[in-house]
């Protein structure tokens, strides 16, 4: 069996989640802000992992993550050659349509918005990685000498 192995960028973002939500529960003092932050946060995290994931056997038929998956390139599809800006506000859409469908569903009382402000979270997380990643420095040239005649 295959491990699903995080870089250590994978493994910060999952760790700035808990952080996140410690902050925020003591902020706000309500679980229901902090559980919806986090779905918001994960499914998007999730949606980052297209390239890393791969879905082979029938254990994945139904699988929860390949849904979110699914439905992170349905709406993504159309909008592939947009700048990227509008593909980091498109890709906040689908958790935040999801969970506010689930929510009005339920005829629950619990802030539907918070799932959009977890998505937008990770998406700002993305976006800095994005602009402040390092490249890695080109490799070394190698300059032919000439040696002196005998």
């Amino acid at each position: 069996m295959n491990g699903f192995l995080l870089s250590k960028r994978k493994t910060f973002e999952l760790l700035l989640v808990v952080l996140l939500d410690l902050i925020f529960y003591f902020l706000w003092g309500s679980a229901d802000f902090v559980i919806l932050f986090s779905f918001g946060y994960v499914w998007n995290w999730v949606g980052s992992q297209q390239d890393t994931l791969k879905f082979e056997g029938k254990k994945y038929k139904y699988s929860t993550l390949k849904t979110v998956l699914n439905l992170q390139g349905l709406v993504l599809k159309p909008i592939q050659k947009a700048p990227y800006i509008v593909k980091m506000l498109a890709r906040i859409l689908p958790a935040g349509l999801f969970w506010w469908g689930v929510i009005v569903f339920n005829e629950s009382k619990m802030p539907w918005w918070a799932v959009f402000i977890g998505s937008f979270t990770l998406e700002l997380v993305l976006l800095e990685n994005k602009i402040f990643r390092q490249l890695p420095p080109p490799p070394p040239v190698d300059i032919p000498t000439q040696d002196p005649p005998v």
